[in-house]
């Protein structure tokens, strides 16, 4: 900067106007927050672009200093490119680990296996961008399972979005509705709809976007249509589905006569009444898939009506009779995709840097295998459970992917599958671990961060299932390493009240 403002002022104030107003200015505008779902770097990029002249015009101004010392040319010009060069190459020794990618697979085989997941011609609905365009670019560049139609649930909101469904996409099969496209208009009456008590205790789906269809006067209010009640059915021809062979083995009884869809909040966006729409009209001809994400964005409850299959949720016409399982499993197809077609390339291997981000991505499987092993136990594989136990930790060691909070739930199961030394391995490794990094956080002043709360959850998780599980003297120890640091924690927060 210094260089160029003796050198070239008129220039000079070329460039650092483009560093304030693409760097400066646009912090002050958009007024980011400090936290992000990633890096923002590359909003400034515009900045870095007039920093990096001024670093290449620093070589020049050092060159041009260094003859006055030294009189030889070629001397300074190497010199001022050594000094240059300084700061990359630290940057790259200190730095390459930790931005390594060599050997790591598991952004495209995660995307694999959930698509791998779902049946042919299936639909899958996705919340956003980090669970989606992994999908898509397997679906794009790897070729893989083009016969899905991966759908982004808030993309739904918009007509030109449900518009696009109505053509066939590769392999994938266009989409039918009830209502025509031009109730899905944007800016139409159905944008939202609102819940409007009209003592109507529930409403059969079909029905209602019939008359949706047929833009019955007694659905609107103003310039919108409404929801006159929070519970919509679809009636179930059990017959019809068991012919359709859609149902797991051993829930044929749970097929139900109608399902019951509670609304969530006093509203039913376009996306909500897009998948209600698909339900009624595919009538169980074209499976419908949900992830994680798009179950907690629908606005509508189809949770008890949800399988999991493999890493995918299907929407079946079963209802779970279990209130202490989240969801059903349907065991025979999530044991062979996951313990025979999954990959789990590189997630064994210690060579392979992980950042803890990436590591996230992991524990759906995780947690999805000890639910399949949670499910067998409850049918009474027993012996199956443990094989899908020792897979997961054989396929995800501790070594390369860190115990997580799906930990206390691996322990709990391993006691049930009878590989008790086991258990009390991994809950040892665990619960020491976690003792070890609260003990630190607290002795650094940490003001209960959300690595504290998950180390002490941990902790008392372990000593909790020991003690559950008959391991009383082992639990007894981390009990008291678990006390020991809600006294310490006290004591800081007394200490500070009395700066305070």
């Amino acid at each position: 900067m210094f260089y160029q403002f003796v050198k070239d002022t008129k220039n000079f104030f070329v460039i650092a106007l483009l560093f304030l107003m693409l760097g400066v200015a646009i912090v002050l505008y958009l007024n980011s927050p400090p936290t992000e779902p990633r890096e923002r770097d590359y909003i400034y990029v515009g900045s870095y672009y007039a920093f990096a002249f001024w670093i290449g015009l620093a070589v020049i101004g050092l060159s041009d200093a260094f003859v006055r010392i030294i009189n030889n040319k070629k001397a300074t010009i190497i010199a001022a490119s050594l000094i240059g060069m300084a700061a990359p190459v630290l940057m790259m020794v200190e730095g390459w680990d930790d931005h390594d990618r060599s050997n790591r697979f598991f952004s495209v085989d995660s995307a694999a296996n959930v698509l791998n997941s779902c049946d042919p011609n299936g639909i899958l609905f996705t919340g956003g961008d980090n669970d989606t365009f992994p999908l898509w670019y397997a679906q794009e560049t790897e070729n893989c399972r083009t016969d899905l139609r991966v759908l982004v649930l808030s993309y739904c909101n918009g007509d030109w979005y449900i518009d696009q469904t109505t053509r066939p996409a590769y392999e994938s099969n266009s989409f039918s509705y009830t209502l025509p496209a031009k109730q899905y208009r944007q800016g139409g009456p159905n944008d939202y709809l609102p819940y409007a008590a009209m003592n109507i205790k529930s409403m059969d789906a079909k029905q209602f976007l019939d008359l949706l269809a047929k833009e019955n006067p007694h659905l609107r209010q103003g310039e919108r249509n409404i929801i006159p009640s929070k519970l919509l059915t679809i009636d179930i021809d059990k017959k019809a589905v068991l012919a359709k062979g859609i149902v797991p083995a051993g829930m044929e009884n749970w097929i139900v006569d109608q399902m019951q869809i509670k609304l969530l909040n006093d509203v039913l966006e376009k996306r909500d009444l897009m998948v209600l729409d698909l339900l009624v009209t595919a009538n169980w001809d074209r499976p419908i898939y949900l992830d994680p994400s798009s179950i907690a964005q629908l606005n509508m409850d189809l949770k008890p009506y949800i399988v999991l299959e493999g890493n995918a949720y299907r929407i079946l016409p079963v209802r779970n009779p279990r209130a202490d399982r989240d969801y059903l499993v349907n065991t025979e197809k999530t044991y062979d995709v996951m313990i025979n077609k999954f990959r789990y390339r590189g997630l064994d291997d210690p060579t392979v840097y992980y950042t803890n981000d990436y590591r996230i991505q992991v524990l759906n499987h995780r947690s999805n295998l000890n639910s399949l092993a949670q499910a067998l136990i409850d049918e009474g594989e027993v012996e199956k459970a443990g094989r899908v136990l020792s897979f997961s930790l054989e396929k995800m060691p501790d070594t390369v992917i860190p115990y997580d909070p799906s930990s206390p739930d691996t322990v709990n199961l391993l006691f049930k599958a009878g590989q008790k030394q086991k258990a009390v391995e991994v809950a040892t490794v665990v619960a020491n671990r976690a003792n070890e990094v609260a003990s630190y956080l607290l002795s650094d002043g940490d003001e209960v961060s959300f690595e504290l709360r998950k180390n002490m959850y941990l902790l008392g998780a372990m000593q909790q299932t020991l003690y559950e599980n008959g391991q009383n003297e082992l639990a007894k120890n981390f009990e008291d390493a678990y006390t020991r640091l809600i006294s310490t924690l006290q004591n800081n927060r007394d200490k500070d009240g009395l700066m305070n």
